[in-house]
């Protein structure tokens, strides 16, 4: 009897589980229905954000940031606010009923349950951002690409915001782009992935040019050069070296001066300030044209206040006169006679300085006024009307900022969430109260510049209307909790792992495995193992070295940006640099000497053993990207960003033969094996044949897509061409296409083919490498490994073992007869691997990085055989030049 019921109560206990299971996940549907008819529409519908929430019906988060503590409706704040009936606010409609309250009352007693977990989300990476703006870049002309700019929310999501909480961050940018424009319209980021965490802007939809965007670069602290092909042709389209910003770290930086001023173009004084919206207001006040305001306090100034209006150009125009605080005692003041304070506006309500017998005397203000396009801008002064970034303390205040400092921009944002606060003049009424506190012609011109109570309001609410449409068109609200300034202080929050993490690509677990393992991240970040946090300004001085710990990139300097184009759309070259750099290596068969192209815009002729220059080979006007050796080691190819091939003497230096019929970065060379021939290819799509004696075409190859490498078949009766999305084979007699293969999702970076002619490798951003003899339709091996792009590639007759170079700083062997192996991984290098190759004693390496370090590697116990005798010995590699290890 007994062995028959266990069996039975076992099954009863899991249909009792199953049972119980299913009843949370009907409970957290039921409350969630609840939360989404009355707390939506203000708490995350279209990114509504009240009360600094917008994730109102996701239940884990509302749990996880203490809105609702599971099995305590006291301590469940979002709970007692429903239930005391303040939230929704009384005036909303409908109103949770009875029944309502039951549910979620009844859900927070059984443990606020969530049900179902939601599928985990797809991580998007950095590759993934550069292909869908690379993406997008393609569908607009070529002219056109160099007004497009990117802004990022991909960290956000990574961080497991929800699509309602990135809506808030869109909105905020919407608005920010917006009120930074003196265009005519509003005209909204627009969304080009699927996720929509890409958003693209025109420079052209807000009056900005090269300069304006370079200005925002000079305080970009995330700024890292991406080493992929994709990030590159983006630079390229763009013609900017960093056409990529994080979205929440530019709402939080241009709202605030004083970049917020220098994207808007504001003048150092406000007299420059109302000639540019066409404001005479000292001849405005003498012909009574404006409207004024005075009253005590404004809640932001500590004393009284007038508020002036103007019509402008745009529309409006008002601004303010802040007063300090006067002393407690009266002194001696006009002609001996005791006077009331001029900073008292009831005494003397007339003025400023130089339009009235007595005037007032302020100490500095803010002016607002009307953008083309309807939004608002925002204007700090002192008392001789200079810019000021911050209001003096002493006069004005913002308890939202870290130091209660009142910020051009960003505080004015928050305070002013109406367009102009509603405020009630007093002065008016403190002269019809006291007829005789003033002279009756002073009396005369007060009641002129005062209207009064009614007619001020009326022009207010008129002012603040158009100022909500412009508003709800960027998709923001009205609203007490200001989209632009909760982003601001959301970003300027404490950062802590899972934060972090996403800042730099990785995900928690891994990056606190890394912070483990260096040293210089344990004092900078070290908490975050241990679920601290570190300040926002303290992560930020430290990004720099957790950067280049993690090897995410070269970091970008704005001081390195070269010269405009002509029209200042963009950077004359984005892909300039200064100093040693080597875009890529070909290496003579010895290893000893190489051709390097340079960000300088030279070509190296270098002696790899001495480390040293032999030759600078100058002539390109812009970056060189690829260069070639001929057969017999005499001659020179090179490509760059001017859009130029062209061949070097390398005897005497010259240049002997130019090509300059590609119209962007030439991004691949080779020479045919007689070394009579050229091939080249660009970002243009197109691969040329052209004639070293005379610079003519033989064949032109077009609609290739991005051309990023070639290689030429030993033989002569092919080339290899990798492009960003197929590996073409081309009939070197005449151009026309023998094989492809592909298409692949990541942009082929490296291609190589075999002495022999038999075997083709090629490696992508990825980090793989495909390996293909030839005739064959599917690849034969696939390599997997590296932990960034793949840079360089080599491949030894037979097609046995692939060398490659990659953008993890690596050097890796492959032995592609073995189905497992442990490969050889060399590590000496401190930057991309631009070059790699097999030298022709059958013992030896070589690889070069971009920082112009060539190494030797010694590979011989590795290949496991005997070394190959070359055709022609070569000397052997000088004691000088110590073997690196693995």
């Amino acid at each position: 009897m007994r062995t028959t019921l266990l069996p039975i109560l076992a099954l009863f206990a899991l249909a009792s589980h199953a049972s119980a299971a299913d009843g949370d996940k009907q409970l957290a549907q039921q409350a969630k229905a609840v939360l989404k008819t009355h707390c939506y529409r203000c708490h995350g519908q279209d990114g509504s954000i009240e009360g600094s929430m917008n994730f109102v019906t996701d239940l884990a988060k509302l749990v996880a940031r203490k809105h609702i503590v599971p099995n305590d409706l006291k301590g469940s704040r979002l709970y007692k606010r429903v239930n005391e009936g303040t939230m929704p606010p009384p005036d909303e409609q409908p109103r949770p009923s009875a029944a309502e309250l039951a549910i979620l009352k009844k859900w927070i007693e059984a443990g606020a349950p969530t049900g179902e977990a939601e599928a985990a989300r797809v991580t998007i990476t950095q590759p993934d951002t550069y292909a869908a703006v690379l993406a997008d870049l393609e569908t607009f002309d070529k002219r056109a690409r160099r007004f497009q700019r990117y802004f990022t929310l991909t960290h956000l999501s990574n961080a497991g915001l929800s699509d309602e909480e990135l809506q808030t961050y869109r909105n905020a940018l919407a608005k920010l782009v917006n009120s930074l424009s003196w265009g005519s319209k509003i005209v909204n980021p627009v969304a080009i992935d699927g996720n929509r965490t890409v958003l693209r802007i025109d420079l052209r939809w807000y009056v900005w040019d090269a300069t304006i965007w370079n200005r925002i670069l000079q305080e970009y602290p995330y700024g890292v050069i991406d080493d992929s092909v994709s990030a590159r042709a983006v630079s390229v389209g763009t013609a900017a070296k960093q056409p990529l910003v994080r979205a929440d770290w530019f709402v939080a930086t241009a709202s605030r001066a004083p970049l917020y001023y220098d994207v808007l173009q504001l003048p150092a004084n406000l007299a420059d300030l109302e000639k540019l919206i066409r404001v005479d207001a000292a001849e405005n006040i003498k012909q009574e044209r404006v409207s004024r305001v005075g009253f005590n306090g404004s809640g932001i100034s500590r004393f009284n206040r007038i508020l002036e209006r103007h019509d402008s150009a745009q529309g409006m125009y008002w601004r303010t006169y802040d007063f300090d605080e006067p002393q407690a005692n009266l002194v001696d003041r006009v002609n001996g006679g005791l006077l009331p304070d001029r900073r008292n506006i009831f005494a003397f309500p007339l003025g400023p300085g130089g339009l009235a017998e007595n005037p007032f005397q302020h100490a500095g203000g803010e002016a607002i006024f009307a953008l083309p396009n309807g939004l608002h801008a925002y204007y700090l002064i002192n008392a001789v009307n200079n810019r000021l970034d911050k209001g003096p303390l002493n006069i004005v205040s913002d308890p939202k900022r870290p130091d209660r400092a009142v910020e051009a921009g960003v505080s004015c944002m928050s305070c002013h969430v109406t367009g102009i606060l509603p405020k009630v003049d007093q002065v008016l009424d403190h002269l019809n109260k006291n007829p005789k506190a003033f002279k009756r012609e002073e009396a005369d011109v007060v009641r002129a510049l005062y209207p009064g109570k009614e007619a001020a309001i009326k022009t207010m609410e008129a002012d603040g209307k158009k100022y909500a449409e412009a508003v709800a068109k960027t998709g923001a609200k009205v609203s007490r909790y200001e989209v632009v300034s909760t982003i601001t202080q959301k970003y300027e929050a404490d950062v802590d792992l899972l934060t972090g993490a996403s800042e730099v690509g990785l995900t928690a677990d891994e990056f606190r495995a890394r912070i483990s393992q260096s040293d210089t991240m344990v004092k900078h970040v070290g908490s975050l193992r241990a679920g601290g946090t570190v300040t926002r300004q303290l992560w930020l001085q430290a990004f720099g070295d957790i950067a280049r710990e993690l090897a995410l990139g070269g970091l970008y300097q704005s001081n390195l940006n070269g010269p405009t184009l002509k029209d200042n759309t963009g950077e004359l070259d984005p892909l300039e640099a200064r100093g040693d750099s080597a875009n890529q290596w070909a290496f003579s068969p010895d290893g000893r000497k190489a051709i390097v192209a340079s960000g300088d815009r030279s070509v190296r002729y270098y002696d790899v053993e001495g480390r040293r220059d032999i030759k600078r080979l100058v002539g390109h006007t812009a970056s060189v990207w690829s260069v070639a050796l001929s057969a017999d080691g005499k001659w020179a190819a090179s490509g760059g960003m001017d859009g130029t091939a062209r061949v070097w003497d390398l005897t005497s230096g010259l240049e002997a033969a130019k090509f300059a019929d590609h119209t962007s970065l030439v991004s691949a060379v080779s020479f045919t094996p007689n070394g009579k021939w050229v091939v080249s290819g660009s970002f243009d799509g197109t691969v040329v044949y052209w004639k070293i004696a005379d610079g003519k075409e033989g064949w032109r190859a077009e609609k290739l897509g991005l051309v990023t490498a070639v290689a030429m078949d030993p033989q002569g009766k092919f080339v290899a061409v990798a492009t960003q999305s197929a590996l073409v084979l081309l009939d070197l007699a005449d151009g026309r296409e023998l094989k492809r293969y592909g298409k692949f999702a990541s942009p082929l970076s490296a291609v190589a083919i075999s002495p022999n002619g038999k075997w083709i490798a090629a490696g992508n951003d990825a980090g793989t490498v495909r390996v293909w003899f030839l005739g064959e339709d599917k690849a034969k091996f696939t390599l997997t490994g590296h932990e960034g792009g793949v840079r360089s590639v080599a491949v030894k007759d037979g097609g046995r073992w692939v060398l490659t170079g990659g953008a993890d700083r690596t050097l890796r062997l492959w032995d592609t007869s073995a189905a497992k192996q442990e490969i050889p991984i060399f590590r000496k290098h401190v930057a991309s691997v631009t070059g790699v190759a097999f030298l022709d004693n059958g013992t030896q390496s070589v690889s070069g990085d971009r920082d112009l370090t060539g190494l030797p590697w010694k590979i011989d116990k590795f290949l496991g055989a005997a070394p190959v005798v070359p055709k022609v010995e070569s000397p052997k590699t000088p004691d000088m030049i110590p073997y690196a290890k693995p």
